[in-house]
């Protein structure tokens, strides 16, 4: 199952965005990754939707932790294949 995004606190994974999310049937989303974006759209819509998400996830944290160590207290992770348009602090 691919994982779009992951988000991690501590090292512990908080939440990811992934197949249970985006093929869903059901009509209640649970993903805290990506707060119901990518809920039953398919894997080529959320893959769209994922790199918007991913630019948020960042500057949100960052807007509301400055003090924060990116990769040591908190990471948001998109799959590898999507191009990085946020640097990471």
């Amino acid at each position: 199952m691919v994982s779009l995004l992951i988000v991690r606190s501590a090292g512990s994974v908080v939440s990811q965005c992934d197949a249970v999310c985006y093929n869903a049937r059901h009509t209640e989303c649970v993903c805290a990754a990506c707060g119901g974006v990518n809920h039953g759209v398919g894997l080529e819509q959320a893959i769209t939707n994922t790199r918007r998400l991913h630019v948020e996830w960042l500057e949100r944290v960052t807007a509301e932790h400055p003090d924060v160590t990116f990769e040591l207290d908190f990471s948001v992770q998109q799959l590898p294949l999507f191009p990085m348009e946020f640097p990471c602090p």
